[in-house]
Order: C-alpha cells, then sequence, then structure tokens
C-alpha cells in the first residue's frame, strides 16, 4: 500500500471515534503529510539554475549535435595530410564515430543506476563536482589537439571530454525540472533550445575554422572556449531541490519486470541508439548525395537551429496536452521522416527529401531530451524519481556509448570523399525499424498508465 493510502487508511481509523470537526481536523492533516513537499523556490534560484543549465547546454549538448562536422572531416585525406590521423584510418568509420559516442557523455550515463539514487545528497559540492567535469573537457580537447593516430583521438576528444560531459550534463539536467514544479516541461525546452542554438552556432564555427586554420587549432580554441563558457556554467550550479522524503535506494532488477518500467526502458535504449544518427552521419550523407562538405555541415546547421523554437513550443505544449503524448507524436514524426524521406534520398540521391528530413528531424528531436525527465518524474513520483530515472539513465547512456559505432558500422568502409547514398542503405532501415519499435513501446506505457491511473486525454 502507498504512503498516501496507508495515512488516508488510519485517519479514517481515528475519525471513527473524533467529533466532526476533529475528523475535518483529521482529514486535513492526513493530506498534508502525505504531500511529498519540497523546499521552496526563489525567483533567484531559478535564473541561476536556468542560467547554468543553458550554458551547459549550448556548450556541450550543442557540440555533441555537430560532431557530424569533425565526422566528416577525420575522414577526409586532408586530416592524414595534417597528421592527426594515419592514412589507413580514414576508413575506419565506427572508430571514428566512437570519438563522437563517448564525447556525448554516454560513459558516465551508463553507471547512473549507482550514482543518481544519491544525487540529492549532492548539497553545495554540486559546485565542485561541475568544475571538475569542466575541467576534464578542457584537458580533453586541449590534449586531442596534439594527436597523431585515431587512438588518441578516441582517447582525449572521446573519453576525456566524455567524461566532463557526462558530469555536467547528467547532473545539471535532472536538477532543472525540480526548480520549476509547475513549468517543468518549459523550463527543460528552454535549455534544450539553447542545446539546438549551440548545436546551429557550433556547425557554423567549427566548419569555418576546420577549413581555414585546421584541425588542431581548431582542437584547441575549443578548449579554450569551453573552459571560459562551463567554468561560469559550474560556478551558477545549484544542488538538488531538498524534499522530505527521498529513496536512495537501488532498484532491484524485480523493478525491470514491471511491463511500464520495461516498455519505457526500451524506449529509452532505442532513442539513445538513434537519436545521433542524423547529426552524427548528416554532412557525410548530404556530400555522399551531391552536396558539399561545406553545405553538408550548413545542413546540419540549420536542422540544430529549427530544433530552437521546437524545442520551446515542446516546452510550453507539454505543459498543455502531456508528456506521453508530446513524446508518441515526436516519435512518430522521426519514423516516418526516416522511412519516407531519408530513404527516399539514399535511394534516388536527391537532395530535396534529406533537407525535408532534416526538417521533421529537427522539429523532433528535441522532444525526446526535452520530455523525458518530466514524464520520468510524473510517472514515478519525486520519492522515487532519481532511483527510477537512474536505472534508464544507465540504459540511456549504454545506447549513447554504442549507438554511433553500430551506425558507422552499417555504412560502407569507404573514405568519405567516395560514399554514395546507397552506402548509406542499411543504416537508414536500421534507424527506421528501431524506431518504429520505439513508437509501440510509448503506445504501450500510455496504455498501462492509463489501466494504472485512469484514461486521461492529457498525460
Amino acid at each position: 500500500m502507498s504512503v498516501h493510502n496507508s495515512e488516508q487508511a488510519i485517519g479514517q481509523v481515528q475519525s471513527s471515534v473524533d467529533e466532526k470537526s476533529h475528523t475535518r481536523m483529521s482529514i486535513s492533516s492526513t493530506e498534508i503529510k502525505s504531500e511529498n513537499n519540497g523546499d521552496l523556490v526563489t525567483r533567484t534560484q531559478q535564473c541561476r539554475i536556468l542560467a547554468s543549465t543553458c550554458l551547459m547546454a549550448f556548450t556541450i549538448i550543442g557540440l555533441n549535435q555537430s560532431f557530424g562536422v569533425f565526422q566528416a572531416h577525420y575522414g577526409r585525406q586532408a586530416s592524414a595530410l595534417e597528421g592527426v590521423l594515419l592514412q589507413g584510418e580514414l576508413s575506419q568509420r565506427p572508430l571514428i564515430s566512437a570519438v563522437g559516442s563517448l564525447g556525448n557523455g554516454g560513459l558516465v550515463a551508463a553507471f547512473g543506476l549507482f550514482y543518481y539514487p544519491h544525487l540529492p545528497r549532492l548539497g553545495g559540492h554540486v559546485k565542485y563536482l561541475c568544475g571538475l567535469g569542466t575541467a576534464f573537457i578542457t584537458i580533453g580537447f586541449a590534449a586531442a589537439a596534439g594527436s597523431h593516430n585515431l587512438a588518441t583521438l578516441v582517447a582525449c576528444q572521446g573519453f576525456l571530454v566524455g567524461i566532463g560531459a557526462g558530469i555536467l550534463n547528467y547532473v545539471l539536467a535532472p536538477i532543472l525540472p525540480e526548480y520549476f514544479p509547475q513549468r517543468s516541461g518549459l523550463a527543460q525546452g528552454a535549455m534544450f533550445a539553447c542545446g539546438g542554438l549551440g548545436g546551429m552556432v557550433w556547425a557554423f564555427v567549427l566548419t569555418a575554422l576546420l577549413e581555414s586554420i585546421g584541425i588542431r587549432w581548431t582542437l584547441g580554441l575549443l578548449s579554450i572556449l569551453s573552459f571560459a563558457i562551463l567554468s561560469i556554467s559550474s560556478a551558477l550550479a545549484l544542488p538538488p531541490r531538498k524534499f522530505e522524503r527521498r529513496s536512495t535506494e537501488i532498484v532491484s532488477w524485480k523493478v525491470f519486470r514491471d511491463p511500464l518500467f520495461a516498455s519505457l526502458a526500451i524506449v529509452n535504449l532505442i532513442m539513445a541508439l538513434t537519436l545521433a544518427i542524423p547529426t552524427a552521419f548528416g554532412p557525410e550523407f548530404a556530400q555522399s548525395i551531391g552536396a558539399s562538405i561545406t553545405h553538408g555541415s550548413y545542413l546540419l546547421a540549420i536542422n540544430s537551429g529549427i530544433g530552437i523554437p521546437g524545442r520551446i513550443c515542446t516546452g510550453w505544449l507539454l505543459d498543455k496536452i502531456g508528456h506521453l503524448n508530446m513524446l508518441i507524436v515526436a516519435t512518430a514524426v522521426y519514423a516516418i521522416a526516416t522511412w519516407a524521406l531519408f530513404l527516399s534520398s539514399a535511394i534516388t540521391s536527391d537532395l530535396g527529401p534529406y533537407v525535408g528530413m532534416t526538417v521533421c528531424y529537427g522539429l523532433s528531436s528535441g522532444v525526446f531530451n526535452t520530455v523525458m525527465n518530466s514524464a520520468q518524474k510524473m510517472l514515478f513520483g519525486a520519492e522515487m524519481y532519481y532511483p527510477k530515472s537512474g536505472a534508464t539513465i544507465t540504459i540511456r547512456g549504454i545506447g549513447f556509448v554504442i549507438g554511433t559505432p553500430i551506425a558507422g558500422g552499417l555504412v560502407s568502409r569507404i573514405a568519405g570523399e567516395d560514399l554514395v547514398g546507397r552506402d548509406f542503405l542499411k543504416l537508414i532501415v536500421y534507424t527506421g525499424a528501431l524506431l518504429t519499435l520505439s513508437l509501440l513501446c510509448l503506445l504501450n506505457v500510455r496504455r498501462l498508465d492509463a489501466q494504472g491511473n485512469g484514461w486521461k486525454l492529457v498525460r
């Protein structure tokens, strides 16, 4: 029996022997106790945590969304001429993809099952932890600038940057919705809109820098810029909000027997496996169907730019139509666009359908990141939010780490300049099939939630 139901039962027993006036007081007291009240939130705190997470998202999420620019340049002859990669490594697309998959922070997220339940205990130490993450990113980019082979890039731009990105992203992002209890969707929409803005800005900036000053100087400059921006983000960081009750227990394997949780876990895994595919391989794909690598990078920037208003509108809309509904709609749009537009573009080598795919992906891609934390808080409750979210974050982290290397292995292993649209067919079918399965799992979550809590149109 839940805490709420237990306390109501106690109140009912007491009311049978009390007078009516005392009965009303008892019921009122019981209802107050059953609520898991958190500390009061000030406007200053909201502004601080929003600024902190927005700066983090602009830098970390923005650079992750722009990694396709690096992916395309690392596969070209220029990277071997600069001495950053060896000649024989140019066609090692799965390993080049591993630089981005490790650098997105998924490696840290993979251990969320163990550390997420303890995040509320951080207190004021959250600033020092974020500072440590900033140091990892700064050192990682600086060390990558001295790379002479792919292994060094994987270790530095991948592993070191990924540890720092994971610390910052997976500590700050779940804290944000707690400071906006009534507008959590809008707050997260603003944060991921900044991530989209970063993706657009960094795609233009990285393209210009890589073409003008080369890979080494670009990585060195990224080290300096990341340190400056993320230091401010770390200084503004706030600890998790205090609640009367918090569970710090690590969820057991029994929770995976719950059909609703199991379906949600599959959704987390699939979205992590597929979310980065259009951004990681977009510039290379655009080049394979006739666009220049510069134009392909610009399409990636447009993709991120389209997502900016989409993320803000998503945050506003989900407070109106519901978290699960938004996830279902966005996944359906992404799946249909993959089958109808992405696949068509690869078969016909026509840039037009791919531009349409870029628009659809830009509008829908931010929904998952914007909505999932709020949806899980709604489904799990404040008390179990961190333990159960830790389990799904672990699943998501594994997906982020292995997602793009698996996808890269499905593309023909030839140099980027020699690729054609049909070399991406296996990758596109793989993406579409996974998204279709994810959509079915989300519909199942909606059904199971309605069985447990009653059908609600807005959910």
